[in-house]
């Protein structure tokens, strides 16, 4: 089976914009749009992403309460990429140019990071 540890970026679309509970962190307003969430796993990578991709779960981690009311786009794999990269992806997808953290701290309670879900300057999926 091979080393199933890395980084992932999950790519979301909100169909419309809204207010979301997002757990103990609060409720905030979400633009319609599409957005990216950067995260890790240690192990088991493939099955966390697995588990995003799914709407039939227990509400856990941040992502899990926006991804309630997103639809999920698709995700990007970096196998065995070190727990850094995590951060090094979420700071490089803040610069492109229009993108922006909704939600301080989202995701990244662990980190200094700003945020690890970020909206990026894209309407709609189909421009994606």
């Amino acid at each position: 089976m091979g080393i199933n540890t890395g980084v992932y970026v999950l790519w979301l679309y909100l169909p419309e914009t809204q207010l979301i509970r997002i757990g103990k962190l609060g409720t905030f307003p979400f633009s319609a749009g599409v957005y990216a969430y950067v995260g890790s796993a240690q192990r088991n990578l493939k099955q966390r992403v697995a588990r995003h991709a799914r709407l039939e779960k227990k509400l856990h981690w941040h992502i899990d309460y926006f991804r309630a009311q997103a639809e999920f786009l698709g995700a990007v794999l970096f196998s065995e990429e070190p727990k850094i990269v995590e951060c090094l992806l979420a700071r490089g997808i803040l610069q492109i140019p229009g993108s922006f953290s909704p939600v301080p701290g989202f995701g990244s309670s662990d980190c200094g990071c700003v945020s690890h879900l970020l909206k990026v300057p894209c309407a709609h999926p189909r421009n994606f």
